[in-house]
């Protein structure tokens, strides 16, 4: 009998509110000591994510200047001839001029995994984009990968006059375009962490982290803003600082190797132009 009343009060027995207390202390801490680990983690996971695109880019683009004979892939040029996994012709009538920037042309060397040219959030925008019409999609895709070519300096672009022989001629061969010719391959950027304003694509005016082209600070005269400006694309030649408590870019090189550099880093123009000698460096006729 004496047993059984015992057991009795044994089952009675529970936490009381001071030993609640502790625990929910406890849980509290380990969550204020857990959550920002579990942050950055997942801000290391995403920048991996990034590398790795820049990685998977250089591949790409590397595969493209050995089957072309050590021509490098123009960075931006019209004219050019882009198709789609099946084999469609991208019609400049139909979407503009998706053909001339570089992630159609790029893709037959990417299995036309666009995923691996928009990662993270971009990704996400991908997904959405593939939902609007045909037209509207392989234009849109064209435009906004996480990552910018430096196309200026590294396959050309027409907008600088990389393409016109006048000013190849009173300048001299001023951009590269060939992989034998570059001097400083584990030095000069080919794809550099980009944002944009995507209004120009008639979907909204926000900025978002991705686009086609990124810009030296430099060209003949001074091309970034005076500072940094998150809500201004423009203001840093399209780059995005978007990693790191130090703004850093993720940015692929001409040997193949991938690393990140903040702003300062990206003001040196021997990381854009092959040709540059000083930091500061402008275009000027010889």
């Amino acid at each position: 009998m004496a047993r059984g009343a015992a057991l009795r009060r044994g089952s009675n027995v529970g936490f009381t509110i001071v030993e609640l207390l502790v625990v929910i202390g406890l849980i509290a801490l380990l969550l204020g000591v857990l959550l920002p680990s579990l942050g950055l983690l997942r801000g290391q996971a995403t920048n991996v994510k990034e590398r790795n695109s820049a990685r998977q880019s250089l591949v790409a683009w590397t595969s493209y200047a050995i089957d072309n004979d050590g021509a490098l892939l123009p960075g931006y040029k019209s004219g050019l001839q882009a198709w789609t996994a099946s084999g469609e012709r991208i019609a400049d009538e139909t979407v503009g001029v998706a053909a001339n920037r570089y992630p159609w042309r790029l893709a037959p060397y990417l299995a036309h995994n666009f995923d691996l040219l928009y990662v993270n959030d971009q990704n996400a925008y991908l997904n959405r984009i593939r939902n609007e019409d045909y037209s509207s999609y392989l234009y849109v895709s064209a435009t906004f990968p996480s990552l910018g070519m430096n196309a200026t300096w590294v396959g050309g672009d027409e907008i600088d006059g990389c393409f016109n022989p006048a000013l190849v001629d009173l300048l001299g061969q001023f951009y590269s375009n060939r992989l034998s010719r570059i001097r400083n391959p584990s030095r000069l950027i080919v794809f550099c962490s980009a944002r944009g304003n995507d209004g120009a694509g008639g979907f909204g005016g926000d900025v978002i982290e991705g686009y086609f082209r990124v810009q030296s600070p430099n060209f003949s005269s001074r091309r970034w803003g005076e500072a940094y400006d998150p809500l201004d694309p423009s203001s840093a030649g399209n780059i995005s600082a978007r990693w790191g408590t130090d703004d850093q870019s993720v940015v692929s090189y001409v040997d193949g190797s991938v690393d990140a550099l903040n702003l300062l880093e990206l003001e040196d123009m021997r990381n854009w132009a092959d040709m540059a000698t000083t930091p500061d460096w402008k275009l000027t006729p010889p």
